[in-house]
């Protein structure tokens, strides 16, 4: 055939195009097949992530309120190493046992041991357990500090961990020198060789400088009241852990602190001591209380405003009651205190010291001796009162009308003064 020849169309029919409505048929069901394609990988990629096992429940109820995968883990791998935080975390029953394991104070004057929980808070606002004033932490995310007391290592002469408002104490050895060698003339028998050696401290009103020459423990303890039952004389260098170094008699335990009263206050010292317990206000002797062979030999120049019985009722049993003078204290006024207690020949040893304030209508004993408070220097606990009533249930204190004298944290103790 000739493919220049022209197309020849007959005529009368019809003219046909060819395929068009067959392509656009297949260019509407392709359009449609792309457009359910692209609905479905958009779907696809913006379909919400499956939800992920939380395995670290929210502390409190809070939890993690909804919070994506992603911020879970990230949280969780902030979580993974936990930082802990040290605890600062102070008397005596008359077996002085220690608890198994020991932070405003709890109960320092007696042994005790308190754990409560800390608050945790964060994201999770769980709560968590807390020692001492330190750190507790939510089981859920996040963490906050924690405001449980905690745990505080008590012992009968006070917290072995320093806490607010107690009295800061050092243990001295008359039978060594500073540098921990044997005094070759020190004879624990005789009464004589400890009391020259209180009388001088006492001479110099307590100062720091009277005790350079004494073997000093390298321990603090801190003490809030002074009830001590009739014990054995080795816990005590036990307790400033020089036990090891110290025999137990010819020993002294210095108490500083400068106490500061919230009111005006006119009071004196009422205690008793085996062997010696001494109480020194701004500088000046108040109260010297003795076991009866020992009191000459360390009552030195003071004298007490009223006869010293050695017969009648007793918190100690042997050891009389003694009254010291009366004190003034001004309210806001800061007050230098120094307590000693020491031991002579050795053997067993106790400690009561009590406050009497003047125009309180107290009650009385039988043979009309009004029943005192304790010293103390915070609010006395219902565990503390417990203790006390079980260690002197020959005795009743007062609970109601307690006078309070806390301690400035600003105290220092022995060495510590010279530094």
């Amino acid at each position: 055939m000739n493919d220049d020849l022209p197309i020849q169309y007959e005529p009368g029919k019809k003219q046909r195009r060819v395929g068009w409505g067959a392509f656009s048929i297949s260019v509407l069901i392709h359009g449609i097949f792309l457009l359910l394609a692209v609905f479905y990988f958009i779907s696809w990629i913006d379909k919400p992530n499956e939800p992920v096992p939380n395995f670290i429940p929210g502390g409190g109820g809070g939890g993690n309120k909804g919070e994506t995968a992603n911020k879970v883990k990230t949280r969780a791998r902030a979580m993974a190493t936990p930082t802990h935080r040290p605890v600062i975390a102070s008397t005596g029953a008359a077996t002085f046992s220690l608890p198994e394991s020991s932070t405003q104070v709890m109960d320092v004057g007696m042994p005790s041991a308190l754990s409560s929980a800390g608050e945790g808070g964060g994201g999770g606002g769980g709560k968590g357990g807390g020692l001492g004033t330190g750190v507790g932490t939510g089981t859920g995310p996040g963490s906050g500090p924690g405001v449980g007391k905690g745990f505080i290592d008590t012992t009968p002469f006070g917290s072995r961990d320093q806490v607010a408002g107690a009295m800061p104490g050092r243990f001295y050895d008359f039978k060594q020198t500073r540098d921990a060698k044997p005094v070759k003339d020190y004879d624990v028998a005789n009464y004589d060789h400890f009391g020259s050696r209180i009388i001088k401290i006492q001479d110099s009103n307590y100062r720091a400088t009277a005790f350079r020459k004494f073997f000093e423990s390298p321990d603090t303890l801190y003490l809030t009241q002074i009830a001590i039952p009739l014990s054995d004389a080795g816990t005590a260098p036990q307790f400033f852990n020089v036990a090891d170094k110290v025999k137990p008699s010819g020993w002294l335990i210095h108490y500083r602190g400068e106490v500061v009263c919230n009111r005006d206050i006119t009071f004196r010292f009422v205690g008793t001591g085996d062997d010696y317990l001494g109480v020194f206000v701004k500088g000046r002797c108040r109260l010297v209380a003795a076991w009866p062979g020992v009191r000459s030999h360390v009552i030195g120049d003071w004298e007490p405003a009223e006869p010293i019985a050695d017969s009648g009722p007793t918190p100690l049993a042997g050891g009389p009651v003694t009254k010291g003078d009366w004190i003034k204290i001004r309210k806001g006024e800061k007050v230098q205190l120094d307590i000693g207690i020491g031991e002579c020949p050795g053997g067993k040893v106790g400690f009561v010291l009590m406050v009497e304030e003047k125009g309180v209508e107290y009650r009385t004993m039988a043979n009309g001796q009004p029943i005192l408070p304790l010293f103390t220097t915070e609010t006395i606990s219902e565990q503390t009162k417990e203790r006390v009533k079980k260690d002197f249930s020959n005795w009743e204190f007062e609970w109601e009308n307690v006078p309070v004298f806390p301690v400035s944290q600003e105290s220092r103790m022995g060495g510590d003064l010279f530094r």
